[in-house]
């Protein structure tokens, strides 16, 4: 009789599925390649127990390393034979990516070793290659801009008018950046002069404004209170003469038509802290008016606002100051004062009448020289003056009492914008203990900060210094006369400066004497309606 048969277990019905397809593999990869000579697989032999297949599965174990080695191995082709075969990791690997061909043409080719001086060799063939394409793509753009110099004069040039706009407006600002003569350090302050064509004939400029604008650029007009009060006259004018256009409210249009005149004015001279305020002061109450009243009605109300502006912060303020300083004013005092100031000139007159005896010394500097205009109003009052040059002031501030100053403007940190050499003059009464006093109206507050001369100033006609210089004799024959063509000579005519608060004693205004420093307090509790 037959010995019975035994049921096989599940790894011996999977080896022997395994060695099937190996079987069938082999067959299909005989033509295309040789077989690489491997380990043959020790065949699995029946055996009626299961504890004889275990041990010899146990013995046919393979370890990790030679996994590895045997990866790329491919199978030995063997005859299929009925008793199952138990084959290793990788020789199911290699089995299964001979079935997929695909696979195996997707993997990436190894690529040859390269020596450090190879791999050195076939970047700067790299960059050669580079350099040649990119040669190549610059000739055609080289050409391109070469041509408009051999066009036609008919021919119609490229670009958009934006384009063209941005390429003028560079041209006309080149001239102004490479302009000879100029301070680099005072670039920013330099003003590019206005073309006739702007305002002559010009529907947007008022006639007043356009001859307010001259006056200011050639100097005829000169001096914070004299500019501003020139000012709000000319405004004035503007209002009688405005007519609104059709289907607008007059505070609306006259606020349009303001604007390019007072862009006119600030490219003629930038503006005054005092001229400033004004301006605030005026768009403030022109923007209160009432649409519903007539447009006479409305003129009527700017002009009396114009009117109380110049009465209550120009003239009864000077008139308030000029009463404060009385009081420090006593016989035998020795006064220096600096510049023309019509505030300055105001307080001296005042005192004369009052009967006090006093002497008033004058300090002149160039190239302004408004002080013997000074001097010479002074002297037909009766006062005792003398006129000294300002690198004098060492010799005469022993026997000064008291120095009284004027300013351009008070800024929000107690320092004084005035006339440069200003500070000079203060710095030399401070060290021999003469008290400066610097009488300023509020409406010449400003609430911005500035430690220097540097950031915000006004710079003069540098022929001002050259051509004017001298005594009369040697005019004539002055060596600077044709200073513009000596490339390393520089003029600068600075109209400011800028005096730190410790070297003033006291700042008197309309409100009281008080120190620099008070300025941010008179700036809170000023009237809304200044519009500060």
């Amino acid at each position: 009789m037959d010995p019975p048969k035994t049921e096989k277990s599940r790894e011996e019905v999977l080896v022997e599925r395994e060695a099937k397809k190996a079987a069938k593999a082999a067959v299909k990869n005989k033509d295309k390649a040789p077989p690489k000579p491997s380990p043959q697989p020790v065949p699995l032999q029946k055996s009626s127990t299961d504890s004889s297949i275990s041990e010899k599965l146990d013995k046919l174990h393979i370890s990790e390393p030679s996994c590895k080695t045997a990866a790329n191995a491919q199978p030995v082709a063997t005859a299929p034979t009925p008793d199952a075969k138990q084959l290793s990791k990788a020789e199911r690997k290699a089995q299964f990516e001979a079935q997929n061909l695909n696979l195996a043409k997707a993997k990436p080719e190894t690529k040859p070793t390269l020596s450090k001086a190879e791999r050195r060799a076939v970047q700067e063939a790299q960059r050669a290659a580079k350099a040649v394409a990119q040669d190549k793509k610059t000739a055609p753009a080289v050409k391109a801009k070469a041509e408009p110099a051999v066009k036609p004069l008919g021919a119609k040039k490229e670009g958009s008018p934006q384009k063209h706009a941005k390429k003028s407006a560079k041209a006309t600002d080149a001239p102004q950046q490479q302009q000879p003569h100029m301070v680099k350090l005072f670039n920013h302050l330099y003003m590019k002069k206005f073309a006739a064509s702007e305002i002559v004939n010009s529907t947007q400029l008022h006639p007043a404004i356009t001859k307010l604008g001259l006056q200011y650029a050639e100097g005829v007009m000169a001096g914070s209170k004299a500019r501003c009060l020139a000012f709000l006259k000319a405004l004035m004018q503007m209002i009688k003469d405005y007519e609104t256009p059709p289907e607008k409210e007059f505070s609306r249009g006259f606020e349009e038509a303001l604007n390019p005149n007072i862009t006119y004015l600030q490219k003629c001279r930038p503006f005054s802290v005092s001229m400033t305020n004004a301006l605030k002061y005026i768009k403030m109450y022109t923007r209160q008016l009432n649409a519903k009243e007539s447009d006479s009605d409305q003129k009527e109300f700017l002009l009396d606002a114009i009117d109380t502006y110049v009465r209550d912060q120009i003239e009864k303020a000077e008139e308030a100051i000029s009463i404060s300083v009385q009081d420090k004013i006593y016989d035998g005092d020795i006064i220096l004062t600096y510049g023309c100031s019509s505030l300055i000139k105001h307080i001296l007159e005042e005192a004369n009448r009052r009967q006090k005896n006093f002497r008033v010394v004058i300090v002149d500097s160039r190239p302004r020289n408004r002080e013997h205009e000074m001097l010479r109003q002074l002297v037909v009052q009766g006062i005792d003056c003398t006129c000294v040059l300002i690198n004098a002031i060492s010799y005469v501030m022993p026997e000064v009492t008291k120095v009284l100053l004027s300013a351009h403007a008070l800024l929000a940190n107690g320092c004084v914008m005035s006339r440069v050499g200003t500070a000079q003059i203060a710095l030399v009464a401070k060290s021999y203990n003469v008290p400066v006093l610097v009488c300023c109206e509020t409406h010449k507050f400003s609430e911005r900060v500035q430690t220097d001369a540097f950031v915000y100033n006004e710079i003069g006609n540098p022929n001002d210094l050259i051509l004017h210089s001298g005594t009369r004799q040697n005019r004539s024959c002055n060596p600077l006369a044709d200073w513009e063509s000596i490339n390393h000579l520089t003029p600068l005519n600075l109209h400011y400066d800028v005096t730190p608060p410790e070297l003033v004693t006291a700042v008197v205004t309309e409100v009281a004497i008080l120190p620099c420093t008070s300025v941010p307090v008179i700036l809170r509790i000023k009237p809304s309606e200044v519009g500060y």
